[in-house]
């Protein structure tokens, strides 16, 4: 992946989804990267008919095709496995930013109790304004120069804030401000580029040869050849659709399944936005 420091959002264009994938937003969850499948299966069935049909079927199942069969099951689950990690490290990095922004705020409460002539109205409209621009940079594709204007606008309010609390000179607020940024450039980075890229052509040769094996078996009842094949097949493509799914995890242009969840970053930036209104309401 780039390194978070060289690395330059880019444009996201929403993608055009096909009546199908429109239909899949429809559907639960956990049953949509099946369901994306099923067309794949129906095709493959056909196939395994035609093939049968034809005698093409040129060998039995051996040794050889249980090594094919082991092999790319062991890539599958590798990669797998490397790509829930990095999935499960982009969840943290949603907390940690709603974490930053909190302690922004806590701070902004604890000086300004101190300090009465702090604008801390002002200084939480900016940090509600940076939390509102980045959940539409993700959610609604909106370009990136949004969030870094309102960063910006709240770097400057945070001097005030830092003024009040002069006493203490490692600035804890301008520290959260770079790690919020620092987080934001990985968020980025996650979503315009893949985790594994090169990992992507072994799981395909792979996903290529077992389509070509499993057509190419015969057995001595077509019918349980026909049952197992196909459950293979689907099984094996179904990974290789989830490990998609999940390399990507701030995608939200409907063709995902498995986003990383903003609720917290949501929530935050409902609650703060609540006190903005209630100290505006007061100072009436």
């Amino acid at each position: 992946m780039t390194p978070a420091s060289r690395f330059v959002p880019t444009a996201i264009q929403p993608k055009a989804l096909n009546p199908y994938q429109s239909w899949l937003r429809g559907v639960p969850v956990k049953w949509r990267v099946l369901l994306a499948v099923a067309p794949f299966t129906l095709l493959f069935a056909l196939l395994e008919v035609l093939f049968h049909q034809l005698g093409w079927e040129l060998w039995k199942f051996d040794s050889l095709t249980g090594s094919l069969l082991g092999a790319a099951s062991f890539i599958l689950a590798l990669v797998l496995g490397g790509t829930l990690s990095q999935y499960h490290a982009s969840e943290d990095m949603v907390l940690e930013l709603v974490n930053e922004a909190e302690a922004i705020n806590d701070r902004l409460a604890v000086n300004g109790a101190a300090a009465p002539d702090l604008d801390a109205v002002r200084i939480r409209a900016a940090l509600v304004a940076a939390l509102a621009a980045i959940r539409l940079w993700l959610l609604k594709q909106a370009p990136w120069d949004g969030v870094q204007t309102a960063m910006q606008q709240l770097n400057g309010s945070l001097a005030a804030l830092e003024a009040a609390g002069r006493s203490d000179a490692n600035n804890p607020s301008l520290a959260n401000m770079a790690k919020m940024r620092l987080l934001l450039s990985r968020i980025a980075s996650n979503r315009d580029h893949d985790f594994i890229a090169p990992a992507y052509a072994l799981l395909e040769l792979f996903l290529l040869g077992v389509f070509i094996a499993l057509l190419l078996i015969g057995a001595d009842n077509f019918g349980e050849n026909f049952v197992v094949s196909s459950f293979l097949f689907t099984s094996f493509l179904y990974l290789v659709f989830l490990i998609r799914d999940l390399d990507n995890p701030f995608e939200y242009d409907g063709s995902s399944s498995v986003d990383v969840d903003l609720a917290p970053l949501e929530q935050c930036e409902q609650r703060l936005r609540q006190l903005e209104q209630a100290q505006v309401s007061a100072a009436w």
